[in-house]
């Protein structure tokens, strides 16, 4: 596994530490501004000029105002080869906007670095496949990265879904292959060589020759040029930013973001400021690229999942980063902890945790279900090179956070992240989208439509799912097309029914429903109400004429549709699950419209079994000098050992008994071990 030294929680730590001192309190839920509507094509957001000076106190405003202050933040290793700062200007009652700024520093010179843009889409007619920064960085293995170059569609939407193919304006190379061409109003680019030598131009028009160049990103302007700012202030021009820089001598890329349309938190920069912040953190030339909602920045935290390091506005507004058609990220080594070779194997109760540490140190593990932990193995102060902990009476299926610890002659070395334990059932799929469903329109109100024995052989029709009247294309798969056809008023309710099998007694399963329902549905197992989603609670009957409570992905730009990105997922359990039989089942949903005389509906369901398994666990031996250790991640075994084996070997329980994990016995004579339940 890939072991990055940020943990989730220790993300919090890391802005505290480096955000500057005088950072004054801020509300902490931004207010959700709605983006504005950007020119087509789709462009970054623009600001206006804060009047500051340089330092951590600057710079008078006019007679008689109080001074904006804006501070810049120490730098923070997060990678090898990659560094993180922050930097704040504040407006405090001048006409100068509050901004928050986050800087990523890489180091072109460290060995392991690779920068990495949107490749290009092979069998695509547009140039790349759209998908927001989090999963560009998760996709792809990065430790960081931006939103990267401007793009727009057919159209000039500025959101879609992930997949979706899209355009980038401007020059674009990802790992040698020309992703976009060359665009004169997009022509302010950096160009790296496979070797991270680095180059800038401010105006790329007419196009220059890119032999040799490895990776390419184009913005719509210079900011800094030979360390000097090149765009005027625009006091009207106020929005999130991102931009791209080099240091002088071509050592250090800066990737910066400048949140904005949040305000008690960020009001945004125009491309002056956002060249200032450039220059402070060290750049000497920059280009602007994507901006407004786009505007992120991200880490992958220890398990190399993404952490957001900035406040996207796309977020504050509709809870969710925006999808955009180009993303720009690094992948860099880890930071050196200390702790090697670490691996950890979560059980369902237990979890086992090894490591290795260049000189003999002591083993413990700090664990529990926050960052402050709560709990710790016993220390174990014998001098090893490998190290073994278990971690016992845990919770399944539940994340727990830790920090393995060794120390020797007054050094220590540590390493934090999280795990979740397993869950002690095992999933099967019984059916996915795609099941077919026998369906109707009638009013079966009075009727036992539900029952395993109801014959719905005279219904309307029957068909794999998404059985759907729906014209969206977030909408999918659309299999089935329902009566009447689209643009027509439609029934208010529809009925479903299908059949699945179960194989073995029902008793102790769980049964998850992961649904696109558009709006709302009742769900029958065998005859029995087992759920309602979105449709009044009990003890309302529910009738033909009954109308949804609610409707697909609320709160959402995709609201009203039901969409892929926002499926309805809920899980019963075995009290919930009385009418389960071994054998053949009925499954029969109800689908409501929210309002009378909609004009879609979408229905379809995948249908996942748990059942309980035991796993067996496997018993470790580690020797070092004259001790041997034994481990296992597991409980409920007793540990048990004999001389020889054969018919003759008379097992004996090692002294205790011992049933935990790890046991520590001599190196003295030949002795096999086995574990016993």
């Amino acid at each position: 596994m890939r072991i990055a030294v940020i943990e989730r929680s220790s993300l919090k730590r890391l802005l505290a530490r480096v955000l500057p001192a005088r950072c004054r309190r801020r509300r902490e839920e931004a207010s959700a501004v709605g983006d504005r509507a950007p020119p087509p094509p789709h462009v970054g957001a623009y600001g206006r000029h804060g009047l500051v000076t340089w330092g951590i106190a600057l710079g008078l405003v006019g007679p008689g105002l109080q001074a904006a202050s804006v501070t810049v933040g120490p730098w923070s290793p997060l990678f090898q080869g990659v560094e993180f700062a922050s930097g704040q200007q504040l407006g405090q009652g001048t006409a100068a906007p509050d901004q928050q700024v986050r800087c990523l520093r890489v180091d072109l010179t460290e060995p392991g670095i690779e920068l990495f843009g949107t490749p290009k889409c092979a069998d695509c007619v547009l140039d790349t496949l759209s998908e927001n920064t989090s999963r560009f960085l998760e996709q792809y293995g990065l430790q960081v990265a931006v939103n990267g170059a401007f793009y727009g569609r057919s159209g000039g939407a500025s959101d879609t879904t992930v997949g979706t193919p899209d355009n980038v304006l401007g020059l674009a190379i990802s790992q040698g292959v020309r992703v976009s061409a060359p665009d004169s109003r997009y022509a302010a680019a950096l160009f790296f060589t496979e070797r991270n030598e680095a180059f800038f131009l401010a105006n790329n028009n007419p196009p220059t020759n890119t032999a040799g160049i490895h990776t390419a990103v184009s913005g719509n302007r210079a900011l800094l040029v030979n360390g000097a700012v090149v765009q005027a202030a625009n006091p009207s021009d106020l929005d999130p930013r991102t931009a791209l820089g080099l240091s002088a001598d071509r050592r250090y890329l800066f990737l910066l973001t400048i949140d904005g349309r949040q305000p008690g938190w960020s009001d945004g920069a125009d491309f002056r400021d956002t060249g200032e912040w450039l220059k402070r953190f060290g750049a000497a030339d920059g280009i602007n690229v994507d901006g407004g909602g786009s505007t992120t920045m991200v880490m992958a935290d220890c398990l190399g999942a993404p952490e957001r390091l900035n406040r996207p506005s796309y977020v504050a507004a509709y809870g969710r980063e925006r999808i955009i058609g180009h993303n720009f990220g690094v992948r860099a080594p880890p930071l050196d902890t200390g702790i090697r070779q670490f691996t950890v194997e979560p059980g369902t109760t237990t979890a086992l945790l090894t490591w290795e540490t260049a000189a003999p140190a002591t083993t413990q593990v700090e664990f529990g279900l926050t960052p402050s932990y709560g709990n710790a193995t016993p220390l174990d102060s014998r001098p090893l090179q490998r190290h073994v902990a278990t971690l016992a009476d845990l919770q399944p299926a539940t994340t727990y956070f830790y920090r393995a610890t060794s120390s020797a002659d007054g050094a220590t070395a540590e390493l934090a992240c999280r795990f979740t334990t397993t869950s002690d059932l095992v999933a099967t799929l019984l059916f996915d989208l795609t099941q077919e469903w026998t369906f109707t329109t009638n009013n079966l109100d009075g009727v036992n439509w539900t029952a395993p024995e109801y014959n719905d052989a005279d219904w309307l029709g029957r068909g794999p799912g998404l059985l759907a009247v729906e014209d969206s294309p977030t909408v999918g798969p659309r299999n089935t097309v329902l009566p009447p056809a689209f643009g027509t008023r439609i029934p208010r309710t529809y009925y479903f029914r299908t059949h699945f099998t179960l194989a073995g007694h029902p008793a102790g399963v769980s049964l998850t429903f992961s649904n696109y329902v558009d709006d709302a549905a009742v769900f029958y197992l065998n005859g029995v109400e087992v759920y309602r989603l979105r449709m009044p609670p009990h003890p309302e009957v529910i009738l033909n004429s009954t109308l949804a409570d609610g409707f697909a992905c609320a709160g959402s730009p995709r609201s009203g549709d039901a969409n892929i990105e926002c499926p309805d997922v809920f899980t019963l359990g075995p009290e919930a699950l009385t009418s389960l039989v071994e054998g053949d089942n009925v499954l029969a949903v109800e689908v409501h419209n929210y309002t009378d005389g909609s004009l879609d509906i979408v229905f379809g369901t995948a249908l996942i079994l748990h059942t309980s398994a035991l796993q067996p666990p496997r018993l470790n031996v580690w020797r070092e000098g004259d001790v041997t250790t034994l481990f296992w991640n597991g409980t409920g075994f007793t540990l048990e050992q004999t001389a020889q084996l054969g018919e003759d070997a008379g097992w004996s329980e090692v002294r205790g008994p011992i049933t935990r994990s790890p046991v520590v016995v001599p190196n003295t004579q030949t002795t096999f071990y086995r574990l016993r339940r």
